[in-house]
């Protein structure tokens, strides 16, 4: 009976086995007469006992000196409620054997051989009190006593087999997974210094011949204009303007770069003060515009500051360019909660989008509106992604063309931590 597993269904199903059977033999099978009040008395305390052993803590059950005391306790009342009983038959060997099977489950070696030892007493003392010392060794029943020691000798043996092929797999899957894990550090590194080779190509490399484009097309514009008709001056505008929607794209991908390779450091963030904050910077870019913010007091998060304001800056940005031809224009930003987990949220009434194609919203440089429409390189999404995954969060939309969308997203901590979030940013303050 391991010290592990003693009060576990194995266990306990085993012992009551053992229990039940003891109380057959003795109140049933043997005769039908009143039982023994003292046998009823045992079988009665044996069944207590098991039940309280399955309600027994860990700490408890985990202790070696509970197996020996256990083995020896069902020896000694199977052993006295056989004497008492006066009915006592070799074939009453089974119950001893019943005894070593329980030891058996807990896989230990040195309980193995404990209950052999006992087991075997008790069964060579009850024999000599139940016939003469000429009848004992005379009697079949001896030939039981080396079957016990061989059966415990048996077990002993394939648990520790077992034990040991157990060990040596775990240990051989232990150094697996370190060497595993290894090679996709290395692997990682790799990558990660690839990328970083290909951002520094991108800032210095690509950027040279966009400038050269930009500079010529805008000298051939000034000094050689008066020789170029309408469309010949149409065509390098257009050339000016998609070199500086090149650079464009290459900035938001340094940036898109940059936050998958940041490091994380989380503080409780006041969300709201954040939001405002990036709403008066929207309103003042365009001060005519009849665009309202309602911004949730109180809303508090645990995550990086910096990236978190990146965060917000994208989709609120996202619902004030997309409100633009509205006009008038309301921006909600807030929290819920959604199956148990605290969520926060930007809605608006702006263009929305078709909800068969969410699935391309988070991806590089995928817009599901024209640069005719609303102007952007498609990365502002992708790099909202990007910071909530860094989170451990998640994030989706829900949206009705010209009825407006609504961006929730979580940051990996749960409502408690929240709280305590605030708590800790309240005190603070």
């Amino acid at each position: 009976m391991s010290c592990a597993v003693v009060g576990n269904r194995p266990f306990v199903m085993l012992r009551y086995t053992l229990i039940l059977a003891t109380a057959y033999l003795l109140l049933v099978e043997r005769s039908f007469a009143l039982p023994n009040p003292i046998v009823l008395m045992l079988i009665a305390l044996a069944l207590l006992s098991n039940v309280l052993i399955a309600q027994l803590p860990v700490h408890v059950t985990n202790q070696g000196s509970f197996s020996a005391a256990l083995i020896i306790g069902d020896t000694l009342w199977i052993t006295t409620a056989l004497l008492t009983s006066h009915q006592f038959e070799a074939d009453f060997f089974y119950l001893y054997f019943f005894v070593l099977l329980l030891a058996a489950i807990g896989q230990s070696l040195h309980v193995i051989a404990l209950t052999a030892v006992v087991v075997c007493a008790a069964y060579l003392y009850v024999l000599t009190v139940n016939g003469t010392v000429l009848s004992l060794w005379h009697s079949p029943s001896l030939i039981r006593l080396p079957f016990l020691f061989t059966t415990a000798a048996f077990y002993g043996y394939l648990i520790d087999r077992s034990r040991r092929d157990q060990r040596q797999a775990r240990e051989q899957a232990f150094a697996d997974l370190e060497r595993l894990v290894a090679q996709r550090t290395s692997d990682l590194t790799a990558t990660n210094q690839e990328l970083a080779a290909f951002a520094y190509s991108v800032s210095h490399d690509l950027r040279a011949p966009l400038r050269a484009i930009d500079a010529f097309s805008q000298a051939l514009l000034e000094d050689y204009g008066s020789a170029l008709d309408g469309q010949g001056q149409d065509y390098l505008r257009r050339i000016r303007n998609n070199a500086a929607r090149m650079g464009q794209l290459i900035d938001d991908l340094l940036k898109l770069s940059r936050l998958t390779r940041a490091e994380i450091h989380c503080e409780p963030i006041d969300l709201s003060a954040v939001a405002q904050s990036i709403a008066s910077d929207l309103q003042r870019t365009t001060p005519s515009r009849v665009a309202t913010f309602d911004i949730e007091p109180g809303v508090m998060a645990n995550g990086d500051p910096r990236l978190v304001r990146v965060l917000l800056e994208n989709l609120l940005g996202n619902a004030w360019k997309y409100t633009s031809r509205h006009p008038t224009a309301h921006i909600e930003f807030g929290r819920a909660y959604t199956e148990g987990e605290l969520a926060y949220y930007v809605r608006d009434d702006g263009a929305g989008f078709d909800p068969t194609y969410a699935d391309k919203l988070f991806r590089p440089f995928q817009r599901l509106h024209t640069t005719d429409e609303f102007e952007g390189a498609g990365v502002g999404l992708a790099t909202v992604q990007r910071v909530v995954r860094r989170h451990s969060g998640r994030i989706w939309a829900d949206a009705v063309p010209e009825k407006g969308a609504t961006f929730y997203f979580t940051l990996g901590t749960s409502a408690e931590e929240t709280e305590r979030a605030t708590a800790r940013l309240a005190s603070a303050a």
